[in-house]
């Protein structure tokens, strides 16, 4: 049984699924026959393609002539971000020496790690909540979704992130920041495959910051460039995002 909603004209049905998450559609068309054959026809990839790519494209243009006039095989081989449904995130830990001296009160054998967090929740919008905390994803999770669902409600603002754009150029995204004593701009490659599936992962390849917000690397006189990890961003589901 498809369910009563499959009563609705196509048209109302396509107008409600924009509302849902993109990742849904997927999710749908493993129901049944009836759901796959609604969800899974070149309408529906045309809508999903301008969701996506006339949001996070720096062009803001789709050219589905480069991909054998199919926005089906366009979906799954242009670059993007994966926006809802779960966030990015990178994990690095650093062991650090010990300095001992008389007044050092660490036992001898232990070790000092220290374990932080990037995270990257990207909106359709082009908008994108960055975090760099030490919390781990089952704490950052739910404030995440909080942020979200309280976006224009000062009191519900969370310290440990912080609202930044994106764009999206070939297989390259690019994000900007601003903390209340600079601004930031990363620099990621979309990983087309990778042990954490399609799209699921990110190298990180640039981090600079500047008071000025002025990145441009021969004018700037505040430019700071920081060394990156080698860890990827893996792209993390949540059913909350």
């Amino acid at each position: 049984d498809a369910g009563l909603i499959l009563m609705l004209p196509d048209e109302l049905l396509h107008s409600i699924f924009e509302w849902l998450p993109i990742d849904v559609y997927g999710t749908l068309a493993l129901l049944n026959s009836h759901w796959k054959s609604l969800t899974q026809t070149e309408f529906v990839y045309k809508r999903l393609c301008e969701r996506i790519y006339l949001q996070q494209s720096k062009r803001k243009a789709l050219h589905v002539s480069r991909f054998g006039n199919s926005y089906r095989t366009m979906l799954e081989q242009r670059p993007r971000v994966r926006t809802g449904g779960g966030v990015y995130v990178l994990k690095y830990a650093q062991v650090k020496k010990i300095q001992r001296d008389m007044w050092t009160e660490i036992p001898v054998g232990a070790v000092l790690e220290t374990v932080y967090y990037r995270y990257f929740y990207f909106q359709e919008d082009g908008r994108v909540l960055y975090a760099l905390t030490s919390r781990p994803p089952h704490e950052m999770f739910p404030r995440f979704w909080k942020m979200v669902i309280h976006t224009d409600n000062e009191d519900q603002h969370d310290k440990a992130a912080v609202w930044g754009t994106y764009q999206v150029q070939k297989n390259t995204v690019t994000v900007n920041a601003t903390h209340p004593w600079h601004s930031v701009r990363m620099v990621m490659t979309i990983q087309s495959q990778s042990i954490f599936g399609k799209f699921n992962a990110l190298s990180f390849d640039k981090h600079w910051s500047s008071a000025s917000a002025n990145f441009d690397e021969y004018w700037s006189q505040d430019l700071v460039e920081y060394k990156v990890p080698h860890e990827q961003f893996q792209f993390v589901k949540d059913k909350r995002l």
